[in-house]
């Protein structure tokens, strides 16, 4: 073989060799290479769904690909949940899950088909916001520390309406049990139902969400009287804080954050959470969630982990104390 030929070899073995060893961060910058599937496990025009269709419009400029939103409902969140996690960890199908899916859930049923840390690949938190305590404005309250008074002196009369198992059903159980005001619940398919008999008085009391009763606020049909934050919030400049009131215990927040399959690799998982992080912190995105009464925060995988671990702790010892369930 001549010197020359086997320089040309050499040449072309070099050329073989850097050709596949790609380095990781190119490939995880070449992602996606094509659209992404984001699965809400609630129904289209609700809270999770808007602020994902919102926030995904601008990540697909950041992309340069579209992002499809589908809406697998059902079982309180799980079916979406379950799909997700039984697919395959190449970045292109993601769950938006919540403090539903993935701290409250697996304690209201006893077969959860899905375990919320093993089966996922934490991405980034997507948002969180305070629940407002509301009162039908015919109730002689104006106050918390009123609302406790009164239903002490009114046991089992003053009811709240909620879907079983959500923010509003568990802040309205953890206000319970830190006062021990004699509330009774009367459960609901949907939050909208709820606000419904509320506005008509056929319920007294409600946790929500800002955006669902501020123009019943406004229009003085509801009293508001608390936030569960430890601050005010722009949506509700006159309305204070339960740490303000002393109540620091029923801070809580609902939140939404974006998981994968598990097996995601970080390289793919971190270019996410990053370019979301960009997103969430443009002034138009944060002009969104404040008009919305939510804060659009973020974090990185490892964060929303350990957020995660935290929040099924709690939410855990609410549910049990609160004997709640939903398959017996």
């Amino acid at each position: 073989m001549t010197t020359k030929t086997s320089a040309m070899r050499r040449r072309l073995i070099l050329a073989a060799l850097a050709s596949t060893a790609v380095p990781l961060a190119a490939r995880a910058n070449a992602y996606p290479s094509k659209p992404i599937r984001v699965v809400v496990p609630w129904p289209a025009g609700g809270v999770s769904d808007v602020a994902t269709r919102r926030t995904t419009a601008r990540l697909e400029q950041a992309f340069g690909q579209s992002i499809v939103i589908e809406n697998k409902v059902g079982a309180s969140g799980m079916i979406g949940s379950d799909y997700v996690s039984k697919a395959a960890p190449d970045g292109y199908t993601l769950l938006r899950g919540d403090m539903v899916t993935h701290a409250v859930t697996p304690y209201l049923f006893k077969n959860t088909p899905y375990d919320p840390v093993r089966d996922f690949t934490h991405v980034s938190l997507h948002g969180r916001g305070p629940v407002v305590l509301v009162v039908n404005a015919s109730l002689p309250v104006h106050t918390l520390d009123q609302l406790v008074t009164y239903a002490k002196a009114n046991p089992e009369k003053v009811t709240y309406g909620a879907p079983i198992g959500a923010p509003q059903h568990l802040a309205s159980e953890l206000l319970r049990q830190l006062t021990g005001a004699p509330i009774m619940f009367v459960p609901y398919k949907g939050e909208s139902h709820a606000v419904t008999d509320l506005v008509a008085g056929q319920v007294q009391m409600m946790f929500t969400f800002t955006i669902v009763v501020a123009s019943f606020i406004k229009a003085g049909r509801l009293r508001p009287l608390t936030i569960t934050l430890d601050k005010r919030i722009p949506a509700l400049p006159d309305v204070p804080s339960v740490r303000e009131l002393g109540l620091k215990e029923l801070e809580m927040s609902a939140w939404g954050a974006f998981f994968a399959p598990p097996g995601t690799s970080k390289e793919v998982v971190d270019r996410f959470s990053a370019e979301l992080g960009k997103v969430m912190n443009s002034q138009e995105v944060v002009d969104l969630y404040h008009n919305l009464g939510a804060d659009p925060v973020t974090s990185t995988p490892d964060q929303l982990a350990a957020f995660v671990r935290t929040e099924r702790e709690r939410w855990a010892k609410v549910v049990e104390r609160a004997g709640i369930r939903i398959d017996q």
